[in-house]
C-alpha cells in the first residue's frame, strides 16, 4: 500500500471543521429546546449533507443533540472534537 501525504491536508481539515461548525450553529438555532430525537434527526441529515455523506455517530450524536435540546452551545474544536457547554 502506497500512502502519500496531501500537502493541502491542513486546509482540507480547516474547511471540514468550518462546515461542521456551521451545521452545529444552524441546528442549535433551529432546534434548541426541541426533543432530543428531533434534534438528532436534523443533526444527522445536515451533517451528512455538509460532509459528502459522512455521518456523525454515537456517542457524539446523542451528546450534541442532548446539549442542543437543552439550549447549550455546541461547537467543534480545530482538532475535530465536538464540545458543549456544561
Amino acid at each position: 500500500m502506497d500512502v502519500q501525504w496531501n500537502d493541502d491536508a491542513g486546509s482540507v481539515m480547516a474547511a471540514m471543521v468550518a462546515r461542521i461548525q456551521a451545521v452545529l450553529v444552524d441546528v442549535s438555532r433551529d432546534y434548541s429546546g426541541k426533543p432530543v430525537d428531533e434534534v438528532k434527526a436534523a443533526l444527522q441529515e445536515r451533517w451528512a449533507s455538509a460532509n459528502e455523506g459522512a455521518s456523525i455517530t454515537d456517542p457524539e450524536l446523542t451528546g450534541a443533540a442532548t446539549a442542543i435540546s437543552n439550549g447549550k452551545r455546541v461547537w467543534m474544536e480545530d482538532n475535530g472534537t465536538i464540545m458543549a457547554e456544561d
